[in-house]
Formats: C-alpha cells, sequence, structure tokens
C-alpha cells in the first residue's frame, strides 16, 4: 500500500471518529423515544446499530461493530421489544459502552483531521417564525455550526412530531402580527425530559418580558441585530454540552430507600452514582465530575447541610447544582439548606416524575453556566482563570503520586501584523484554526485553555521533558501541514513559539511554572520565528 492511499485511508479513519458524538447522540434520541412506548422506535434503534455494525468494521474498528452487531441481533431476534427496565437498561448500556469504544478509537486516530461531518447525523435546530431574511440567515449561521435546520410558521403542535425527531435547539421569532411566541415556548418546554435542550427567543423590540420568559421556560433572549454574533456561540456551546446524559450522584443513607429514585432517574436515560456515606460522595465528586449531587439531609450519617457547604467552599464545584432531600418539609429546614448553598429541597416522600424533571433541569442549567463561565467565548477553550485551576490541580495530583508532567505557554508570532493586514476577524479565524489544531494533536487527557490575546496554555499530564518535546515537535508540524483558512480558498501559514516548564524540575507550584513557561517564550520569541525553548535545568525552587 502506497503513502498517498495510506493517508487517504488514515483521513476517512479520523473523519468516521469525528461524528461519534453525533451518531452516539442520535442513538440517545432514539433510545428516549423507545421510553417513551414510540411504535417505531425500536426499527429505528435496530437501523442505527446495523449501520454502525456494518460501518464500525469497515473502517477498522472492531469493538464498534462487535457492539453493534449484539444489539442489531438482539433486537431481530425479539419480534416485539416491550420498553420495559430491563430493556431499556440494556440499551442504555449498549450506547455507553459504544461511547467507550469511540473514546477508544479516538485516541487510535488522534482525533479528527478535518471536522466533524455531520450527514444524517447531527444536532437539530428549528426556527418557527414569518420566512424572511432573518430566518434565512439563521438557517444559515446554524448549518455552519453542524446543525440540522427545519424551518417553519408554527403550525405544528409539539405533541405531533416524533421524539426522536425533536430539536435540540427552538428558535422562535417573536411576531406581533403572528402567533403568541411565549405560548409556544411554553408548549414545547412542557415536553418533560424531551423538551428542546434550549429555547431561544428572537425579540425585535429588545423589549421581551423576562418573568414571563423565565415562566414559559425560555433559555435566551436575542435581538436580530445581536443574531449574527451570538447564536452561533450559544449554539456550538449547546452542541458541545448537550451528547452525555447527565451524570448524578445521589447520597442516601438506605439504598432501600434510594432504588426507585435511582431507577427512575437511569430510566430517563441519566447516570446515576449512590453511595451511603458522605466520604464516598466526596470521593465519587472527584473521579466522576457530576452534574449535579443529590444529598439526604440524615445526620449525622449523611449531614447534607454540612457537605453542601463543604462543596461552596471548593471553587470547582461552586457552581455545581446541589438537591437536598429531608424526610420533612420544614421552613426552618429549607432555609438552613438555602443557605448552606443547596439549589433546591425537596421533601420526601418524592414523586419520581418531579423529582426527574428537576435533576434534568437544574443539570443541563449547571451545565450551560458552567460552560459561559470556565470558557473562552471565541474559541470554546478553558479561560485564563480555569486554566491556572487546573494546572494547580495537576500539580495537585503530581505531588501526591510522584508524577511529572509539562505545561506550554504557546504564543502566535506576529499575530498583530496578522489583525493590522487582514483585519480583526481574519485574526479571530486564525486563533479558532490554533485552537482546533491543539484538539487534534494533543492527548484527551490534556488540558487546554487560552492564556491571553494570542497566547494558549496545555498542561500535559503523566509526561516528562522528553514526552513534552515530542508533542511540541507535532504541533509544529501540523501547523506548518495545515495553513489556516481564511475564506475564499485562500489560507495564512501560521507559526508560533513555545515556552516549556516541567514539574518538578523547573518548579514546585503553580505560579513558578507559569513563571518560567512565560521566561522561556520570552527567550523563544526573541531567537526567532517558530522556536521551543524550555525552561531553565535547574532553575530556584520556589
Amino acid at each position: 500500500m502506497n503513502d498517498d492511499l495510506e493517508k487517504v485511508l488514515a483521513a476517512l479513519r479520523r473523519e468516521y471518529i469525528a461524528d461519534g458524538p453525533a451518531r452516539l447522540a442520535e442513538l440517545r434520541k432514539d433510545l428516549a423515544a423507545f421510553m417513551a412506548g414510540e411504535p417505531d422506535a425500536a426499527e429505528s434503534l435496530k437501523s442505527r446499530f446495523h449501520r454502525l455494525a456494518g460501518s464500525g468494521g469497515s473502517y477498522g474498528f472492531e469493538e464498534i461493530s462487535v457492539i453493534s452487531r449484539e444489539v442489531e441481533q438482539w433486537l431481530k431476534q425479539t419480534a416485539a421489544v416491550p420498553p420495559t427496565a430491563e430493556n431499556t437498561g440494556r440499551l442504555s448500556r449498549a450506547v455507553e459502552r459504544l461511547s467507550a469504544a469511540f473514546d477508544t478509537a479516538a485516541l487510535q486516530v488522534t482525533l479528527p483531521g478535518e471536522g466533524p461531518h455531520h450527514g444524517e447525523f447531527g444536532w437539530r435546530a428549528r426556527l418557527i417564525g414569518a420566512p424572511g431574511p432573518l430566518l434565512r440567515q439563521m438557517e444559515q449561521l446554524l448549518t455552519l455550526a453542524g446543525y440540522r435546520v427545519v424551518s417553519e410558521a408554527g403550525n405544528e403542535e409539539p405533541a405531533a412530531i416524533p421524539l426522536s425527531e425533536r430539536p435540540d435547539l427552538l428558535i422562535l421569532l417573536a411576531d406581533p402580527a403572528g402567533p403568541d411566541a411565549y405560548a409556544a415556548a411554553t408548549a414545547w418546554s412542557a415536553a418533560g425530559p424531551a423538551r428542546p435542550r434550549a429555547i431561544v427567543l428572537i425579540e425585535a423590540t429588545g423589549g421581551g418580558d423576562g418573568v414571563r420568559a423565565m415562566t414559559a421556560g425560555i433559555d435566551a433572549i436575542f435581538t436580530p441585530d445581536r443574531v449574527s454574533s451570538e447564536l452561533p456561540r450559544y449554539a456550538k456551546t449547546l452542541a458541545r454540552i448537550g451528547a452525555p446524559p447527565p451524570r448524578v450522584i445521589l447520597a442516601m443513607r438506605t439504598e432501600a430507600r434510594a432504588r426507585p429514585l435511582v431507577q427512575a432517574l437511569e430510566h430517563a436515560n441519566l447516570q446515576v452514582s449512590y453511595c451511603g456515606d458522605l466520604h464516598t460522595a466526596r470521593e465519587l465528586l472527584y473521579r466522576e465530575s457530576p452534574d449535579l449531587v443529590l444529598v439526604e439531609l440524615a445526620p449525622p450519617v449523611l449531614d447534607g447541610l454540612a457537605f453542601t457547604r463543604l462543596l461552596r467552599q471548593d471553587p470547582r464545584f461552586v457552581l455545581l447544582p446541589i438537591i437536598c432531600l429531608a424526610a420533612r418539609d420544614s421552613v426552618a429546614d429549607r432555609i438552613e439548606a438555602i443557605k448552606a448553598g443547596a439549589d433546591h429541597y425537596l421533601a420526601e416522600p418524592v414523586e419520581a416524575s418531579l423529582l426527574t424533571h428537576l435533576v434534568i433541569s437544574r443539570a443541563e442549567r449547571g451545565r450551560r453556566l458552567r460552560e459561559m463561565v470556565h470558557r473562552d467565548g471565541l474559541t470554546g477553550l478553558l479561560n485564563h482563570a480555569t486554566l491556572m485551576a487546573e494546572l494547580e490541580h495537576a500539580l495537585e495530583y503530581a505531588r501526591r503520586h510522584g508524577e511529572t508532567f509539562g505545561f506550554i505557554m504557546v504564543d502566535v508570532d506576529h499575530f498583530k501584523r496578522i489583525n493590522d493586514q487582514h483585519g480583526h476577524l481574519i485574526g479571530d479565524q486564525v486563533l479558532l484554526h490554533l485552537s482546533r489544531i491543539f484538539h487534534q494533536t494533543v492527548r484527551a487527557s490534556d488540558v487546554i485553555g487560552r492564556y491571553g490575546g494570542e497566547e494558549f496554555g496545555v498542561v500535559l499530564r503523566r509526561t516528562d521533558r522528553a514526552g513534552v518535546s515530542v508533542l511540541t515537535q507535532k504541533l509544529r508540524q501540523a501547523l506548518a501541514a495545515e495553513p489556516a483558512p481564511i475564506g475564499d480558498d485562500r489560507t495564512l501559514p501560521v507559526r508560533v513559539s513555545m515556552g516549556v516548564a516541567c514539574y518538578p524540575a523547573d518548579g514546585l507550584t503553580a505560579a513558578a511554572l507559569a513563571q518560567q513557561a512565560d521566561q522561556a517564550l520570552y527567550r523563544a520569541k526573541r531567537g526567532g520565528r517558530d522556536r521551543v525553548e524550555f525552561a531553565r535545568d535547574n532553575p530556584p525552587r520556589t
């Protein structure tokens, strides 16, 4: 096999794995439809597993093929597959096994080279409003963001649309002469676990009713002049955080009492980890990164108030939704839970459907809030504060386990010249291109952030100086091989300089490592374009 053919096959394999999140999202939608008892859901699942069974083997990903064929055969052999807890559990486990298989394959192919190709898979957006320039503009923006877009005048009832075809993003155009957009939002938001992940109102006058919007379930209100700048960012953020099912930790004293709650949440496609004491709950928090915590107020075995206060003191969990469960409905207890930092208080016995809707809503909104707080609005990478916090966490972990790691600071060479000659929009495209190259090149376990301006930071876990050197070489090669696209089939070569510091050789604190990497970057910039400099071999320990 010649080199050109090998490159083509490798690119095809990367593109196939790049579609993994969207394929899994479609499976989960069909699974939700199956749970709701839709008659065609089982057939749709069988068809999707059949395609994955064939395509996985064709592209050389045997594990994906084996898992999919196993489920396809089971669905074929069973004349009627009722949505029982056993059957939905089996299908849910199969989807999660596939998710793990795609993750493993992504590491094998070093992540996608061309970005995801959505094809028949992908996120769905539904636009409701009168035809016109604004509607067409939003169709184009959302299509470029990777969404499959459907536009309609608002004549279809939400209940008439199959669950597997429900939109992830619903956009309503307020029109004084047309149907009430707030009433339409209320109808869509009443769909329970199958409601759109986000409902956006486009309000032409800018006089949207905020209180009514909250009541109707509207997540955001944009004016037409903000659509071009805000809508693509909002849609991409939603797509990044929407794929995996919410992860929930349930801390409850008695497993027998917890079991019905676990079953109800898992039936709604949530991942639930049960623990009977706060020590186990705390260990799970650091290991599983949940989207929400349910904690029982049952001292002294489960002092949920103390646990809530403890979480709110940790910057990593300040925004984590917490719901307290209590044996009695007491105003005094409610006040204490709110003062401790809880987001909600439920008195037992808890009605299963209320709990499910509450957990899904809180978890989804918590994800979006954390995403906006912790990520850079342009690139989607971690922002400066979160990157430095992750550097601190990596250092603490390495210190406890006797490991080494590296920290790289990257600066785009002559970025001001790019802005001056081509404009700031092209400058933004260059930064987006660089962030994509980072994602393609580093490992999934590494942490990438925007340090500020045209500077980026990368935390390379569990590696030494030699490993960091290999990665910097790969980054330079990737950038040389793929210049930044700037429109009209034009490209712009991008060169960077890098400064590297390694723990523990170059510093024993996050601040010391950042300083050493910054100084090394300064030397690299002075030495010429496209250079890599390491910190001194024996820097002062601070």
